[in-house]
Protein backbone atom coordinates (compact mmCIF):
# COMPACT_ATOMS: atom_id res chain seq x y z
CA UNK A 1 0.00 0.00 0.00
CA UNK A 2 0.96 3.83 -0.39
CA UNK A 3 3.93 3.46 -2.70
CA UNK A 4 3.70 6.49 -5.14
CA UNK A 5 0.16 7.97 -4.00
CA UNK A 6 -0.35 10.53 -2.12
CA UNK A 7 -1.05 9.82 1.58
CA UNK A 8 -4.97 10.50 2.49
CA UNK A 9 -5.63 12.16 5.80
CA UNK A 10 -9.10 13.73 6.50
CA UNK A 11 -10.06 15.48 9.67
CA UNK A 12 -13.16 15.45 11.65
CA UNK A 13 -14.65 18.23 13.83
CA UNK A 14 -17.53 19.55 14.82
CA UNK A 15 -18.20 22.82 13.43
CA UNK A 16 -16.18 24.52 10.99
CA UNK A 17 -14.66 27.54 13.51
CA UNK A 18 -12.58 24.71 14.85
CA UNK A 19 -10.87 23.52 11.58
CA UNK A 20 -10.12 27.35 10.82
CA UNK A 21 -8.41 28.14 14.10
CA UNK A 22 -7.02 24.69 15.09
CA UNK A 23 -6.47 22.26 12.13
CA UNK A 24 -6.16 24.44 9.25
CA UNK A 25 -2.43 24.86 9.90
CA UNK A 26 -2.26 21.06 9.91
CA UNK A 27 -4.16 20.80 6.67
CA UNK A 28 -2.21 23.29 5.13
CA UNK A 29 1.66 21.48 6.67
CA UNK A 30 0.36 17.97 4.72
CA UNK A 31 -0.73 19.59 2.05
CA UNK A 32 2.57 21.58 1.15
CA UNK A 33 4.59 18.00 2.24
CA UNK A 34 2.78 15.93 -0.51
CA UNK A 35 -0.49 15.06 1.45
CA UNK A 36 -3.92 14.81 0.36
CA UNK A 37 -6.05 16.32 3.42
CA UNK A 38 -9.76 17.35 4.04
CA UNK A 39 -11.57 18.44 6.53
CA UNK A 40 -15.44 17.28 7.64
CA UNK A 41 -17.17 19.25 9.92
CA UNK A 42 -20.30 21.27 10.20
CA UNK A 43 -20.82 24.65 8.13
CA UNK A 44 -24.13 26.12 9.50
CA UNK A 45 -23.01 29.85 10.29
CA UNK A 46 -25.10 29.78 13.87
CA UNK A 47 -23.20 26.73 14.76
CA UNK A 48 -19.86 28.57 14.62
CA UNK A 49 -20.29 31.96 15.81
CA UNK A 50 -17.53 34.37 13.79
CA UNK A 51 -15.97 32.86 11.47
CA UNK A 52 -13.18 35.19 9.23
CA UNK A 53 -14.07 36.96 6.56
CA UNK A 54 -14.54 35.15 3.04
CA UNK A 55 -14.19 31.68 4.55
CA UNK A 56 -15.82 28.36 4.88
CA UNK A 57 -12.94 27.23 2.50
CA UNK A 58 -9.14 26.36 3.37
CA UNK A 59 -6.63 27.02 1.21
CA UNK A 60 -5.43 23.66 -0.90
CA UNK A 61 -7.97 21.50 0.70
CA UNK A 62 -11.21 20.00 0.42
CA UNK A 63 -14.19 20.50 3.09
CA UNK A 64 -16.81 18.29 3.23
CA UNK A 65 -20.06 19.66 4.84
CA UNK A 66 -21.49 16.82 7.19
CA UNK A 67 -23.72 18.21 10.26
CA UNK A 68 -22.36 17.00 13.38
CA UNK A 69 -24.52 18.20 16.32
CA UNK A 70 -22.43 19.52 19.46
CA UNK A 71 -24.98 17.18 21.67
CA UNK A 72 -26.22 14.09 21.75
CA UNK A 73 -29.05 13.45 19.44
CA UNK A 74 -29.42 10.13 17.78
CA UNK A 75 -31.59 10.58 14.70
CA UNK A 76 -28.92 13.77 13.90
CA UNK A 77 -25.92 11.41 15.32
CA UNK A 78 -27.44 8.47 12.80
CA UNK A 79 -27.76 10.94 9.85
CA UNK A 80 -23.77 12.70 10.75
CA UNK A 81 -22.41 9.15 10.77
CA UNK A 82 -24.44 7.99 6.94
CA UNK A 83 -22.71 11.30 5.63
CA UNK A 84 -18.97 10.79 7.15
CA UNK A 85 -19.10 7.19 5.47
CA UNK A 86 -20.09 9.06 2.38
CA UNK A 87 -17.41 11.84 2.46
CA UNK A 88 -15.42 8.68 3.28
CA UNK A 89 -16.41 6.59 0.46
CA UNK A 90 -15.74 9.49 -1.81
CA UNK A 91 -12.23 10.82 0.00
CA UNK A 92 -10.56 7.13 0.51
CA UNK A 93 -8.66 8.49 3.36
CA UNK A 94 -5.31 6.30 4.73
CA UNK A 95 -6.00 8.31 7.99
CA UNK A 96 -9.01 9.81 9.91
CA UNK A 97 -8.14 11.99 12.62
CA UNK A 98 -11.08 13.58 15.12
CA UNK A 99 -10.82 16.49 17.51
CA UNK A 100 -13.43 16.86 20.35
CA UNK A 101 -15.83 14.62 22.39
CA UNK A 102 -18.68 14.73 19.61
CA UNK A 103 -16.82 14.29 16.66
CA UNK A 104 -14.36 11.87 18.43
CA UNK A 105 -17.28 9.36 18.39
CA UNK A 106 -19.08 9.96 15.60
CA UNK A 107 -16.27 10.10 13.41
CA UNK A 108 -14.63 7.32 14.77
CA UNK A 109 -17.38 5.44 14.40
CA UNK A 110 -17.97 6.34 10.86
CA UNK A 111 -14.19 5.07 10.05
CA UNK A 112 -14.71 1.89 11.95
CA UNK A 113 -17.66 1.27 9.40
CA UNK A 114 -15.92 2.47 6.51
CA UNK A 115 -12.71 0.54 7.23
CA UNK A 116 -10.35 3.35 7.17
CA UNK A 117 -6.89 1.83 8.37
CA UNK A 118 -5.66 4.55 10.60
CA UNK A 119 -8.33 6.10 13.16
CA UNK A 120 -6.79 9.13 15.32
CA UNK A 121 -8.17 11.06 17.64
CA UNK A 122 -6.90 14.53 19.62
CA UNK A 123 -8.70 14.78 22.93
CA UNK A 124 -8.24 18.67 24.00
CA UNK A 125 -9.59 17.18 27.27
CA UNK A 126 -11.87 14.57 28.27
CA UNK A 127 -15.43 15.28 29.13
CA UNK A 128 -15.63 13.88 32.25
CA UNK A 129 -15.07 16.12 35.15
CA UNK A 130 -15.06 15.47 39.19
CA UNK A 131 -18.35 18.08 39.16
CA UNK A 132 -20.20 16.00 37.02
CA UNK A 133 -23.14 13.55 38.61
CA UNK A 134 -21.13 9.83 39.38
CA UNK A 135 -23.77 7.99 36.37
CA UNK A 136 -22.84 11.15 33.64
CA UNK A 137 -19.67 10.87 34.65
CA UNK A 138 -19.24 7.39 34.62
CA UNK A 139 -21.10 7.32 30.98
CA UNK A 140 -18.93 9.25 29.02
CA UNK A 141 -16.04 7.26 30.29
CA UNK A 142 -17.64 4.20 29.35
CA UNK A 143 -18.26 5.55 25.58
CA UNK A 144 -14.49 7.27 25.74
CA UNK A 145 -13.64 3.16 26.76
CA UNK A 146 -15.77 1.92 23.89
CA UNK A 147 -14.58 3.76 21.26
CA UNK A 148 -10.98 4.49 22.39
CA UNK A 149 -11.13 0.22 21.69
CA UNK A 150 -10.98 1.01 18.18
CA UNK A 151 -8.19 4.07 18.06
CA UNK A 152 -4.67 3.86 16.64
CA UNK A 153 -3.86 6.33 18.69
CA UNK A 154 -4.97 9.40 21.14
CA UNK A 155 -2.99 12.76 20.91
CA UNK A 156 -3.81 14.90 23.44
CA UNK A 157 -2.47 18.76 24.60
CA UNK A 158 -1.13 18.39 27.76
CA UNK A 159 0.33 15.91 30.02
CA UNK A 160 -1.94 16.81 32.65
CA UNK A 161 -5.10 15.47 29.98
CA UNK A 162 -2.66 12.60 29.42
CA UNK A 163 -2.52 11.23 33.23
CA UNK A 164 -6.44 11.54 32.89
CA UNK A 165 -6.98 9.44 30.07
CA UNK A 166 -4.75 6.65 31.82
CA UNK A 167 -6.16 6.98 35.11
CA UNK A 168 -9.63 6.59 34.08
CA UNK A 169 -8.36 3.56 32.27
CA UNK A 170 -9.39 5.16 28.65
CA UNK A 171 -6.27 2.99 26.92
CA UNK A 172 -5.03 0.10 28.72
CA UNK A 173 -1.55 0.76 26.56
CA UNK A 174 0.54 4.09 27.82
CA UNK A 175 2.11 4.19 23.95
CA UNK A 176 -1.44 4.42 22.81
CA UNK A 177 -2.42 8.12 23.68
CA UNK A 178 1.01 10.52 23.40
CA UNK A 179 1.38 14.33 24.26
CA UNK A 180 1.50 16.70 21.33
CA UNK A 181 1.30 20.63 22.83
CA UNK A 182 -0.64 22.95 20.32
CA UNK A 183 1.24 25.50 18.31
CA UNK A 184 1.28 28.81 17.58
CA UNK A 185 1.92 30.58 14.33
CA UNK A 186 5.33 32.72 15.52
CA UNK A 187 5.05 34.83 12.41
CA UNK A 188 1.86 36.48 13.30
CA UNK A 189 2.36 36.12 17.21
CA UNK A 190 5.68 38.05 17.32
CA UNK A 191 6.93 40.91 19.03
CA UNK A 192 8.44 42.63 15.52
CA UNK A 193 4.78 43.80 15.31
CA UNK A 194 6.12 47.01 16.99
CA UNK A 195 4.33 48.82 19.61
CA UNK A 196 1.14 49.27 20.62
CA UNK A 197 0.58 52.34 18.34
CA UNK A 198 -2.54 53.73 17.40
CA UNK A 199 -5.07 51.21 19.34
CA UNK A 200 -4.59 52.06 22.80
CA UNK A 201 -6.02 55.18 21.45
CA UNK A 202 -8.77 53.73 19.32
CA UNK A 203 -10.12 51.45 22.80
CA UNK A 204 -10.06 54.46 24.91
CA UNK A 205 -7.11 53.12 27.03
CA UNK A 206 -4.81 55.98 26.47
CA UNK A 207 -0.78 55.57 25.74
CA UNK A 208 0.51 56.64 29.35
CA UNK A 209 -1.60 53.84 31.30
CA UNK A 210 -0.53 50.52 32.11
CA UNK A 211 -2.64 47.63 30.62
CA UNK A 212 -3.64 44.80 32.09
CA UNK A 213 -5.50 42.65 29.38
CA UNK A 214 -6.70 39.25 29.00
CA UNK A 215 -8.45 37.10 26.21
CA UNK A 216 -11.14 35.02 26.67
CA UNK A 217 -14.88 33.41 25.98
CA UNK A 218 -16.97 35.62 28.18
CA UNK A 219 -18.13 32.29 29.88
CA UNK A 220 -17.99 30.68 33.92
CA UNK A 221 -14.88 28.60 32.89
CA UNK A 222 -12.74 31.72 32.24
CA UNK A 223 -12.51 33.22 35.97
CA UNK A 224 -13.56 36.75 34.61
CA UNK A 225 -15.50 37.45 37.77
CA UNK A 226 -12.08 37.19 39.71
CA UNK A 227 -10.56 39.10 36.78
CA UNK A 228 -12.71 42.00 37.65
CA UNK A 229 -12.26 41.92 41.25
CA UNK A 230 -8.56 41.22 40.98
CA UNK A 231 -8.73 44.80 38.66
CA UNK A 232 -10.71 46.50 41.72
CA UNK A 233 -7.99 45.81 43.82
CA UNK A 234 -5.19 46.91 42.17
CA UNK A 235 -6.74 50.24 41.41
CA UNK A 236 -7.04 50.81 45.13
CA UNK A 237 -3.03 50.34 44.41
CA UNK A 238 -2.28 52.50 41.37
CA UNK A 239 -4.68 54.60 39.45
CA UNK A 240 -3.03 54.43 36.42
CA UNK A 241 -3.95 50.84 34.99
CA UNK A 242 -6.42 50.16 32.64
CA UNK A 243 -7.96 46.82 31.75
CA UNK A 244 -8.96 45.07 28.85
CA UNK A 245 -10.65 42.55 27.92
CA UNK A 246 -10.92 40.68 24.72
CA UNK A 247 -13.71 38.33 23.74
CA UNK A 248 -17.99 38.02 23.89
CA UNK A 249 -20.29 35.45 25.42
CA UNK A 250 -23.29 35.12 27.26
CA UNK A 251 -21.53 36.58 30.56
CA UNK A 252 -20.79 40.24 29.06
CA UNK A 253 -23.64 42.05 30.45
CA UNK A 254 -23.33 40.83 34.13
CA UNK A 255 -19.65 41.26 33.70
CA UNK A 256 -20.03 45.07 32.94
CA UNK A 257 -22.87 45.46 35.47
CA UNK A 258 -19.71 44.19 37.96
CA UNK A 259 -17.39 46.42 36.66
CA UNK A 260 -19.69 49.18 37.48
CA UNK A 261 -20.92 47.83 40.81
CA UNK A 262 -17.41 47.65 41.98
CA UNK A 263 -16.43 50.96 40.86
CA UNK A 264 -14.50 50.19 38.01
CA UNK A 265 -16.78 50.75 34.62
CA UNK A 266 -14.47 53.64 33.29
CA UNK A 267 -11.08 51.74 33.68
CA UNK A 268 -12.53 48.42 31.28
CA UNK A 269 -12.47 48.22 28.42
CA UNK A 270 -14.96 45.34 26.95
CA UNK A 271 -12.99 44.92 23.25
CA UNK A 272 -16.21 41.89 22.38
CA UNK A 273 -15.23 39.79 19.42
CA UNK A 274 -12.02 40.65 17.51
CA UNK A 275 -9.43 38.99 14.42
CA UNK A 276 -6.65 41.16 15.51
CA UNK A 277 -5.67 39.33 18.26
CA UNK A 278 -1.79 39.70 17.95
CA UNK A 279 -1.88 43.08 17.62
CA UNK A 280 -4.60 43.70 21.01
CA UNK A 281 -1.97 41.58 22.98
CA UNK A 282 0.65 44.40 21.29
CA UNK A 283 -1.25 46.87 23.40
CA UNK A 284 -0.94 44.73 26.33
CA UNK A 285 1.71 45.32 28.84
CA UNK A 286 0.70 42.31 30.68
CA UNK A 287 -1.40 39.34 30.01
CA UNK A 288 -3.70 37.86 32.96
CA UNK A 289 -6.43 34.75 32.88
CA UNK A 290 -7.68 33.39 35.88
CA UNK A 291 -9.21 30.23 33.69
CA UNK A 292 -11.01 27.71 36.21
CA UNK A 293 -10.60 24.68 33.83
CA UNK A 294 -8.28 24.91 29.95
CA UNK A 295 -7.63 22.30 27.98
CA UNK A 296 -4.28 23.61 26.64
CA UNK A 297 -3.85 27.45 27.30
CA UNK A 298 -3.43 28.61 24.04
CA UNK A 299 -3.98 31.42 24.68
CA UNK A 300 -1.27 31.91 27.34
CA UNK A 301 1.64 30.80 25.01
CA UNK A 302 -0.12 32.83 22.15
CA UNK A 303 0.91 36.32 24.96
CA UNK A 304 4.14 34.59 25.40
CA UNK A 305 4.92 34.43 21.88
CA UNK A 306 4.07 38.27 21.63
CA UNK A 307 7.25 38.53 24.71
CA UNK A 308 4.65 39.60 27.15
CA UNK A 309 4.49 38.22 30.81
CA UNK A 310 1.60 36.30 31.90
CA UNK A 311 -0.40 34.92 35.48
CA UNK A 312 -2.42 32.12 35.14
CA UNK A 313 -4.15 29.98 37.37
CA UNK A 314 -2.36 26.92 39.06
CA UNK A 315 -3.86 24.33 37.42
CA UNK A 316 -2.56 21.62 35.10
CA UNK A 317 -2.85 23.21 31.81
CA UNK A 318 -2.18 26.12 32.46
CA UNK A 319 1.02 24.78 34.47
CA UNK A 320 2.84 23.16 31.52
CA UNK A 321 2.88 26.19 29.22
CA UNK A 322 3.80 29.27 32.18
CA UNK A 323 6.97 28.58 33.85
CA UNK A 324 6.36 30.02 37.31
CA UNK A 325 9.11 32.54 38.30
CA UNK A 326 10.80 32.17 34.96
CA UNK A 327 7.96 33.43 32.12
CA UNK A 328 5.04 34.46 34.66
CA UNK A 329 3.39 33.82 37.45
CA UNK A 330 0.85 31.06 38.91
CA UNK A 331 -1.88 31.79 41.23
CA UNK A 332 -5.43 30.15 42.65
CA UNK A 333 -8.01 30.09 40.80
CA UNK A 334 -11.30 32.28 42.22
CA UNK A 335 -8.67 33.98 44.06
CA UNK A 336 -8.38 37.92 43.17
CA UNK A 337 -6.05 38.59 46.19
CA UNK A 338 -3.85 36.20 44.89
CA UNK A 339 -4.05 37.47 41.31
CA UNK A 340 -3.52 41.11 42.39
CA UNK A 341 -0.62 40.73 44.38
CA UNK A 342 0.91 39.24 41.71
CA UNK A 343 -0.09 41.31 38.87
CA UNK A 344 0.88 44.06 41.24
CA UNK A 345 4.30 42.66 41.14
CA UNK A 346 5.07 42.66 37.27
CA UNK A 347 3.43 46.10 37.20
CA UNK A 348 6.14 47.22 39.56
CA UNK A 349 9.06 46.04 38.36
CA UNK A 350 9.68 46.88 34.40
CA UNK A 351 13.09 44.84 34.16
CA UNK A 352 10.97 41.50 35.45
CA UNK A 353 8.10 41.94 33.57
CA UNK A 354 10.24 42.16 30.29
CA UNK A 355 12.82 39.79 31.37
CA UNK A 356 9.55 36.86 32.27
CA UNK A 357 8.12 38.50 28.02
CA UNK A 358 11.55 37.56 26.58
CA UNK A 359 11.87 34.34 28.35
CA UNK A 360 8.35 33.35 27.49
CA UNK A 361 9.02 34.13 23.74
CA UNK A 362 12.11 31.26 23.71
CA UNK A 363 10.28 28.78 25.90
CA UNK A 364 7.58 28.62 22.83
CA UNK A 365 9.84 29.04 20.25
CA UNK A 366 11.05 25.82 21.81
CA UNK A 367 8.38 23.85 22.88
CA UNK A 368 4.94 25.75 21.49
CA UNK A 369 5.61 26.05 17.97
CA UNK A 370 2.87 25.57 14.71
CA UNK A 371 6.06 24.00 12.80
CA UNK A 372 7.06 21.59 15.72
CA UNK A 373 3.36 20.59 16.66
CA UNK A 374 2.89 19.96 12.34
CA UNK A 375 6.31 17.32 12.64
CA UNK A 376 4.84 15.69 15.67
CA UNK A 377 1.76 15.05 14.21
CA UNK A 378 3.11 13.77 10.82
CA UNK A 379 5.80 11.79 12.60
CA UNK A 380 2.96 9.77 14.41
CA UNK A 381 1.35 9.30 10.87
CA UNK A 382 3.79 7.64 9.07
CA UNK A 383 4.85 5.22 12.12
CA UNK A 384 1.02 4.36 12.73
CA UNK A 385 1.03 3.91 8.63
CA UNK A 386 4.49 2.05 8.71
CA UNK A 387 2.66 -0.36 11.28
CA UNK A 388 -0.17 -1.10 8.55
CA UNK A 389 1.78 -2.21 5.88
CA UNK A 390 2.37 1.26 4.15
CA UNK A 391 4.86 1.75 1.75
CA UNK A 392 6.03 5.14 2.47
Amino acid sequence: MGGNLPIRVLHVCTIFLTAQTFIAPVLRYLSRHGYEAAVACSQGAAADGPVSPGSRNIEGCQVFSVAIPRTIRPFQDFLAIRQLCRAIREFKPDVIHTQTSKAGIVGRLAARLAGVPVIIHTAHAFPFHAYLPWPVKWAYIWIERWVAGWTDLIMVDTESVRKDGLREGIVQDAGRIVTVPMGVDLTRFSPSLGGPGTLRDALGLGAEALVVGTVARLVPDKGLECFLRMAAIIRTERTDVKFLIVGEGPLRQSLEQLAESIGIGLDVVFAGHRTDIPELMEAMDLFVLPTRREGFGVVFAEAMAMGKATVGSDIGPIAEVVEDGVTGYLAPADNPEAFAVRTLELLNDNAKRRTFGEAGRRRVEQLFSQSRMCKLIEGHYRRLLAQKGFVL
